[in-house]
């Protein structure tokens, strides 16, 4: 009976043919009949290699033990003289999981439950195959061909603005072409096909702007990277929609199955896992550490809202050297994480949790005001030294961000100067009349400022002269890049222009050797900033340090 069963449920031709067999010899057993006792053994080795061939791991151990108990009973039976139709039992074992397996379970082999017989009724809006179509034809696909394969994703993106200004109507159709191009690019016969209505298809849509197709390594080891590519490129093309020309980006992620994983949902959902870990990388191969990441994010973001994290939340400082008398032009202070299980967390590492957790502004208020305690701490031992503080968004903008900085300037009777604002070049690329305002505040009340990163984002030079800031820094990527000198160096001397027009300070950032302090000399910069000076170093000792390199370099601070 439960052979019976399991023919009826499962949608695998060969779990079917398997369980005719198993439903044979069991009936042959029951004679009793030796030799289909010991034919009993091949049965259980045929569930054994099914379970393999699903990557079920609750099936594997089940068809383990039931062989395990076979072999007992069959012992048994020969020494002890029981009953021979004991080693049947077994078979409740394998029945029992695979029925479960196959039933109250979602299946692997392709049967839907509940919710997915209606998504597949449901009509796709693009006419595409939905995600359970192509799970049933991975399974059925595996079945054939034992060939590595890869699962790609492909995300569009830019329909947010096409859908606010145009409407709907308009982001349905520019959809559909672009569901057209990308399945142009699918016409390779390692494409896995997907059987939907009587038809085939390639590409599946898994609602929104995600799409996915299966593709066989069988032929070509980097097919899929080839079609990827390609994909890419056909959706940079503008389109034509309601006699508009609209712009869009494609991003894409892959999985491999061979070496990742080993289950179609599980690939599903390492593929999402790796656009979202990469958001600015077009192409993204999952990796397993994504994984492992987005746990200790989760524990992270655990952890920020449920304590007090300011107690674990510790500020090291980096010296910024001028290049004419080898003196510290300022401290920058980076905020570092004391993190129980992950050890020291640089900000870089968990700042995106702050801004989840939406405690960016909590954090930056401990910031400046650490801060400020410990400028003041300088000038009660005799050393005027400015400082700056990394703000890494929009809170920088917030009427009340400004009025606490402008409150702690006063209670720790700090003056112009003293305190200096980081701020990545990025946030200037989104600043609207009230942005500059706001930053002119800032300055108004005795605060520099310094962009941050310039090179790693695409900052309009001419919006620097309307925020007149005091400092900016080179990114780290265009100053370990100096043997490409020539078009470093056309940027650069830009920049050290507008600072002789606008005295505005260029900083080489990332400085790991006197090759690279070299190269940020010859540009005319004005100071430089790296490893070559000194590594982060925890603010306890920074009066300390202060002093010793005053001792080694015989020069003041004060500037």
């Amino acid at each position: 009976m439960g052979s019976i069963a399991l023919i009826i449920l499962t949608h695998s031709q060969s779990s079917r043919a398997l369980h005719v067999v198993t439903m044979l010899v069991a009936f042959t057993a029951l004679l009793p009949n030796m030799w289909a006792t010991y034919t009993i053994s091949l049965v259980l080795f045929g569930h054994l290699y099914l379970a393999l061939k699903l990557g079920s791991k609750p099936l594997l151990m089940v068809s383990f033990l039931a062989a395990a108990a076979y072999l007992l009973l069959l012992g048994g039976a020969i020494v002890w003289y029981w009953p021979i139709q004991l080693t049947l039992l077994p078979l409740l074992l394998v029945y029992i999981s695979q029925l479960y397996e196959f039933s109250l379970k979602p299946s692997n082999n392709g049967a839907s439950d509940i919710p997915e017989q209606s998504e597949l009724r449901k009509q796709d809006v693009l006419g595409l195959p939905p995600r359970c179509a192509l799970r049933d034809a991975y399974y059925a696909h595996i079945e054939q061909d034992a060939s590595p394969m890869v699962l790609v994703m492909i995300r569009l993106e830019g329909f947010e603005q096409i859908n606010f200004h145009l409407g709907r109507e308009y982001g349905d159709l520019l959809l559909a072409q672009s569901a057209n191009r990308i399945k142009q690019q699918l016409q390779n016969e390692d494409i896995v096909n997907i059987e939907q209505g009587g038809e085939c298809a390639k590409l599946a849509h898994l609602g929104g702007l995600n799409f996915v197709f299966l593709c066989s390594l069988a032929h070509q080891q980097h097919l899929h990277e080839q079609v990827i590519g390609a994909i890419v490129q056909t959706t940079l093309k503008p389109f034509n929609v309601g006699h508009c020309t609209i712009e869009i980006k494609a991003k894409a992620s892959y999985v491999s199955f061979a070496d990742k994983v080993s289950d179609f949902d599980n690939a599903i959902t390492c593929a999402f896992l790796a656009l979202d870990s990469e958001p600015n990388k077009v192409v993204t191969e999952y990796q397993n550490s994504m994984r492992t990441a987005k746990q200790e994010q989760q524990a992270r973001l655990a952890e920020l809202t449920h304590h007090d994290f300011r107690d674990q939340l510790e500020l090291y400082f980096q010296p910024i050297i001028r290049h004419s008398d080898n003196g510290i032009e300022f401290l920058e202070l980076l905020l570092r994480w004391q993190h129980p299980k992950q050890g020291i967390l640089a900000a870089g590492k968990f700042i995106d949790d702050i801004r989840i957790a939406g405690l960016a502004l909590p954090v930056a208020q401990f910031v400046i005001e650490r801060a400020a305690e410990i400028a003041m701490a300088l000038k009660m031992e005799g050393i005027k030294m400015a400082l700056s503080v990394n703000v890494f968004g929009p809170e920088m903008l917030h009427e009340e961000f400004i009025e606490f900085l402008d409150d702690v300037l006063l209670t720790h009777h700090l003056e112009a100067g003293d305190l200096i604002i980081e701020c990545p070049s990025a946030l200037f690329m989104s600043l609207d009349a009230q942005g500059v305002a706001m930053i002119a505040r800032l300055r108004s009340i005795g605060v520099r400022l310094c962009v941050d990163g310039f090179g790693e984002a695409p900052l309009v030079l001419a919006k620097l002269p309307k925020l007149t800031v005091d400092y900016v820094k080179v990114g780290q990527s265009l100053t370990r890049d100096h043997q490409h000198q020539g078009a470093l160096r056309g940027i650069v001397r830009g920049l050290v222009d507008m600072q002789h027009q606008l005295d505005c300070a260029v900083i080489c950032e990332g400085v790991e050797s006197q090759e690279q302090l070299n190269f940020a000399q010859s540009l005319n910069t004005f100071a430089a900033q790296g490893y070559y000076f000194e590594r982060p170093l925890s603010s306890v000792g920074m009066l300390s340090w202060i002093k010793q390199y005053q001792l080694e370099h015989h020069h003041l601070v004060d500037h």
